[in-house]
């Protein structure tokens, strides 16, 4: 039996993946986002597969994005944190941890390629965002195809054109080199009048082209979400461009670089990003540490103490 999880409008079915809109979906009373699945998921995440993050509720400027840590509490002690604090607990990748989230994932794009002609998705992936009341979400841009799914609580989503002033484009060569976080982005109030705001409600998802920048507040209640990532042949050439530029730009005196997809010159910068990439493999993997400034505590008054930084691998 053909599963039914979204629904579209046809102006939708075109404009998938190249414009901010909002869509809805059948997900939001599913059994994967109960309190007793969610605990389940927060205790079977690894270390290196989950970020628990702070931000002052007023705060913009994306740099303040604190790292904090919960290792060892069980799941019913991070949902009593969320609840009464101010944290945001982001379990990824989820699909690799139980074969349910792998098989929910499955059915998930299959239902958007019914609906969107010609889409066609690869190395998708899922993950799983808990958040308590008014939490502030700094703004960042993502990399791969993303989507975000609203099961419970109500959101407020602010989304930004991925260009200069809001997306340098170095910004986002950064980013897609690991030179940089997802967060390392400027912002200024006027940004607000450029920007595609939409309400979320349980049943309600959104998605944007690649790489606009975004920002989330919560309203005044808990918030369980969920997001979804995915790549396409169309998204795998700019992010080929993209990462070549980043590597040809200090040679090129700082300059922006043309971002076209087709040509002499994407099948250049093609071979340097695969050669690139080849010899990063073979010198072995970079990782970046973490700093970690505080530890979810649900006795806490924001639902974490403050400790001594550290960092980890991840």
């Amino acid at each position: 039996m053909t599963k039914i999880l979204t629904e579209w409008r046809p102006d939708q079915m075109t404009a998938f993946g190249r414009k901010p809109m909002l869509l809805r979906h059948r997900l939001a009373d599913h059994p994967l986002f109960s309190d007793a699945a969610l605990e389940r998921l927060i205790e079977a995440t690894p270390r290196e597969r989950f970020h628990v993050n702070t931000i002052a509720r007023e705060e913009t400027d994306p740099r303040k994005w604190r790292e904090g840590d919960m290792s060892g509490l069980s799941g019913r002690e991070v949902m009593a944190a969320v609840a009464r604090g101010n944290i945001w607990v982001h379990l990824q990748r989820v699909h690799e941890a139980f074969e349910t989230y792998d098989d929910f994932l499955g059915d998930l794009f299959a239902d958007i390629e019914r609906h969107v002609p010609g889409f066609r998705s690869y190395k998708r992936s899922m993950s799983v965002l808990i958040s308590s009341p008014n939490m502030n979400v700094a703004l960042h841009a993502d990399v791969p195809g993303q989507s975000l799914w609203q099961v419970r609580g109500r959101k407020r989503v602010w989304v930004y054109p991925p260009r200069a002033p809001y997306l340098p484009q170095n910004k986002i060569e950064n980013i897609v080199l690991g030179r940089a976080a997802d967060t390392d982005l400027p912002y200024d109030p006027a940004y607000e009048a450029g920007a595609e705001t939409f309400e979320l409600l349980p049943g309600d998802w959104t998605t944007w082209p690649r790489n606009a920048p975004h920002r989330v507040r919560n309203a005044d209640c808990v918030n369980v979400s969920f997001t979804t990532e995915h790549w396409t042949n169309e998204l795998r050439d700019g992010y080929v461009v993209d990462y070549a530029n980043a590597l040809l730009r200090p040679l090129l005196g700082g300059r922006d670089l043309a971002r076209a997809t087709t040509g002499p010159d994407f099948w250049g910068k093609l071979a340097l990003t695969a050669a690139h990439k080849g010899w990063r493999k073979l010198a072995g993997r970079t990782v970046a540490p973490l700093t970690i400034d505080f530890r979810v505590d649900p006795a806490a008054e924001m639902g974490f103490r403050d400790v001594a930084p550290y960092q980890v691998m991840k």
